[in-house]
């Protein structure tokens, strides 16, 4: 693994090279096999060892993984969650099948999974004859992250708590925009310090409203192109840079709200292919905010094994909170 940029460019900077698209930092990792990691470069050995020794107090530990059948119909159109229980008569044996689309619950995205629309690339000038130029092809896949997991120092952001102390209504299947202004008073409130490589959490109380709709709601919901999240904009998207985080995730479907607050600020684009920065969505958050609540923490260690197969374009987290 490549050390950290001596110097990081300033946001005004970017895009690190002529003709790259904008607010990209292709080349940032060098040129080597490291620069497929982005910034999960960042979650070296060293800080995994620190951050064990610093932040592992109690043992407690907590999932942030939905079920894979929770959303039902599924989200945004996409392939609902099937199993197949195999009875193995004549021997008192069960196999399972299942089959779901690895979008439809909490995910992490790859590099490959959302390009700069206007410029048709992916991070590190991927384009999609690359990824398509044969049946099943590596590129800015997962297998990278899944051969060596994501572990490292995790970061609670509790808007959904904090919104509900100071009065604020959030209607999360609409376009509630979570400023950075919010962000950064939920921070003071916290008094948590972020650190260089940190993976943010954002909860912003999306599941705990899902869980609460009946049958209709969910299939109203379903159909819904809207949801709370972060709000695009430059100055969050600068914060975002000179925070280098090494991972980003929210209990939301998409981390920044839908519709866009400012198109030309889309994350999505930014983070996945411009920074090699994974966006985490959807992960479970709840119970990890009561036990960061208990302790009066709200950082703790972090890991995360997304399935390991060749050219995945999105993956469950698999990911616990140690406490």
């Amino acid at each position: 693994m490549p050390s950290q940029p001596k110097v990081l460019p300033r946001f005004d900077q970017l895009p690190l090279h002529d003709g790259d698209p904008p607010n990209s930092a292709w080349g940032l990792w060098g040129d080597g096999p490291e620069n497929s990691l982005g910034s999960l470069n960042y979650l070296t050995d060293d800080l995994v060892q620190r951050t064990i020794k610093e932040e592992v107090k109690t043992g407690q530990r907590v999932s942030l993984n939905l079920p894979l059948d929770l959303f039902n119909p599924p989200l945004l159109g996409r392939a609902g969650f099937e199993q197949k229980v195999i009875d193995k008569n004549p021997l008192v044996v069960n196999d399972d099948v299942i089959t779901f689309n690895t979008q439809g619950s909490s995910q992490w995205d790859s590099l490959r999974h959302f390009a700069y629309q206007q410029d048709k690339r992916f991070y590190n000038g991927t384009t999609q004859a690359d990824i398509h130029a044969c049946d099943r092809t590596a590129i800015n896949g997962l297998q990278t992250w899944s051969a060596r997991g994501l572990a490292g120092r995790g970061v609670l952001i509790d808007y959904a708590s904090y919104a509900s102390r100071h009065g604020i209504d959030v209607n999360h299947f609409s376009d509630h925009a979570i400023s950075l202004a919010d962000i950064l008073a939920v921070i003071k409130e916290q008094g948590v310090d972020l650190l260089q490589g940190d993976v943010l959490f954002l909860r912003t109380g999306y599941v705990a409203a899902y869980k609460e709709l009946d049958v209709a709601g969910r299939e109203r919901v379903a159909n819904l192109r809207e949801w709370c999240g972060l709000g695009q904009s430059r100055e969050t998207t600068e914060w975002l840079w000179q925070r280098q985080f090494a991972a980003v995730a929210s209990d939301s479907p998409g981390f920044e709200v839908r519709p866009p607050t400012e198109k030309e600020w889309h994350l999505h684009p930014i983070l996945l292919a411009g920074w090699g920065t994974p966006l985490g969505e959807l992960f479970d958050l709840d119970a990890l905010a009561d036990l960061c609540s208990q302790n009066s923490r709200w950082s703790f260690f972090f890991t995360s094994s997304p399935l390991n197969y060749m050219g995945a374009v999105a993956s469950p987290p698999n990911a616990i909170a140690i406490l």
